[in-house]
């Protein structure tokens, strides 16, 4: 194998080539580095995470769990920059988008007072909104502990303030 000076060499893979002239270099280098570049730029402009000022319309009206949908802690209701639960009062501060294979999945940061204690002091919170389908979701403060709700109708028990066994 004939011997290769380093200074005058280019690993091309996989074939090592030996570089003659400066200008053979300066031509190699024109078009490695916008292969590099370009390859570099792909990553930093994709965005996995779109950022909102409000709940995105498909997610406003009044929410009841599905697990019991008579106690009225299991009602939230949702607009453009509230959340409303039996526990809590809130409002939207952002909302973060990320892209599922179920559909979008939005992060609320909230700004709360809690309804039982009818406090004006207001904490930090969050919420994770996750599609199931059109008219079904899943929230919670975290993965672990999303539950069920179904959109809410005119004519849905939970807009009724007793348990539906009281009829």
């Amino acid at each position: 194998m004939p011997k290769v000076s380093p200074e005058i060499s280019v690993f091309v893979a996989p074939l090592l080539v030996q570089v003659d002239t400066p200008a053979m270099t300066r031509k190699i280098m024109q078009s490695v580095i916008p292969i590099a570049l370009s390859l570099l730029a792909s990553t930093v402009a994709t965005a996995d995470v779109v950022r909102h000022g409000s709940l995105p319309e498909a997610y406003w009206g009044i929410w009841v769990g599905t697990a019991e949908p008579w106690a009225a802690s299991s009602i939230i209701v949702l607009s453009a920059k509230s959340y409303v639960s039996g526990e809590a009062n809130c409002s939207v501060d952002w909302v973060s988008q990320t892209a599922s294979a179920r559909g979008s999945v939005y992060a609320a940061h909230l700004r709360c007072t809690n309804r039982a204690r009818n406090e004006n002091q207001r904490t930090a919170a969050n919420v994770i909104i996750r599609p199931s389908s059109i008219d079904r979701i899943e929230v919670g403060s975290e993965y672990a502990n999303l539950k069920p709700y179904r959109r809410c109708s005119a004519a849905c028990p939970a807009t009724q303030q007793h348990h539906p066994s009281d009829n």
